[in-house]
């Protein structure tokens, strides 16, 4: 039995970069995606299940560290696209979770979004009582 295709949701604040991330993640995993801007972000996690979101890291780290905590609130994997400004995506919050630095490799990509599937997929499930 295949897996279902995994549900992404791209944050970021160039479209034409979430584009291409899309494009990518379509044409090498198959993907569901959706694109928002960055601000409708909790909006749009709120509204819709996905199992990763792929967010422009900002240079705020406190606005790193709420974003993490409102998306894994909600059951999903963050991944990171590092900022032009950290191009190595070295902030504290950053480093708990997946980094994608800019310029990106499709392929580096497209197995972290695989990678951050399969983590949230394979945490252990707590027994009902």
């Amino acid at each position: 039995m295949l897996a279902p295709a995994p549900r992404v949701l791209i944050a970021e604040t160039h479209y034409l970069i979430a584009m291409e991330v899309e494009r990518i993640l379509v044409e090498t995993l198959s993907c569901q995606t959706a694109i928002v801007p960055v601000h409708e972000l909790e909006r749009h996690i709120e509204t819709s299940a996905y199992d990763v979101v792929i967010l422009d890291a900002s240079a705020q780290e406190a606005q790193n560290a709420d974003r993490a905590r409102m998306i894994k609130d909600k059951g999903i994997m963050p991944v990171f696209l590092s900022s032009y400004d950290d191009p190595a995506g070295h902030s504290g919050t950053t480093l708990a979770y997946p980094v994608v630095p800019k310029p990106f490799e499709p392929e580096a990509l497209a197995e972290t979004v695989r990678l951050a599937t399969a983590a949230k997929t394979s945490r252990p499930q707590m027994p009902s009582l």
